[in-house]
């Protein structure tokens, strides 16, 4: 079994020194001795670092592949290894790729520079990918702040006190990730389907009305 050593990063995703008592595997953490809570808590800032920037790896590592080697062997190789490189996904990752590394800001995440890509020009990129990051906007604030201009962020949505639909989607889908995570809903018993079933009718018969207007 492969085993890795975790490694504390500095602001510029560069190595800094391992950390002690705590391995990586295909399937776990190994903890091999016991964490202090700032230990444990520098763990999940670099799994959270990690996790965002598993777009950048990715990008980076198939743009290498597509200059390094002949198309042929690459789409084996991609194909060997069940990488999901089609459609919208090949796109988005060679947009990220395209970004130099120097111009790439240790504050913004991939999904930032997912919206920032789509501007005309390396200028206005710069200069969003700055506001982006002085500001701490959230990649969905940053691309609402580039359509309209100036920066706005997801509470300054609201009209008249009421939430838009991307904040109750946000908001939906922030509560699903949390229940999927402690207590999946397709282990719940038929009755606590029957009343979330129950709870979600005004957003069933709302979908239902749309597919059937769409479809008609």
């Amino acid at each position: 079994m492969q085993i890795l050593e975790l490694k504390r990063l500095d602001n510029e995703g560069r190595t800094v020194e391992k950390v002690p008592g705590v391995r990586m595997t295909a399937n776990g953490l190994v903890f091999d001795k016991p964490l202090t809570i700032e230990e444990w808590k520098e763990v999940g800032h670099m799994l959270k670092a990690a996790r965002t920037a598993t777009l950048w790896w990715e990008a980076d590592w198939m743009q290498y592949g597509k200059a390094s080697y002949e198309e042929t062997d690459w789409d084996e190789a991609v194909d060997q290894l069940e990488f999901d490189f089609v459609g919208g996904k090949y796109d988005l990752l060679m947009s990220l790729a395209a970004v130099p590394l120097e111009r790439r800001r240790p504050g913004l995440s991939a999904q930032h520079y997912q919206f920032l890509t789509k501007l005309p020009t390396v200028k206005e990129q710069d200069k969003w990918a700055k506001v982006a990051e002085v500001e701490k906007l959230t990649p969905m604030d940053l691309k609402r702040s580039i359509a309209q201009g100036e920066v706005v962020r997801g509470s300054e949505e609201r009209q008249g006190g009421v939430n838009t639909i991307q904040e109750v989607v946000r908001s939906f889908s922030e509560w699903h990730r949390q229940v999927e995570s402690r207590d999946p809903i397709e282990n719940w018993s038929r009755e606590k389907h029957r009343e979330l079933l129950s709870e979600m009718k005004a957003i069933v018969d709302l979908v239902a009305f749309l597919q059937n207007e769409v479809q008609g």
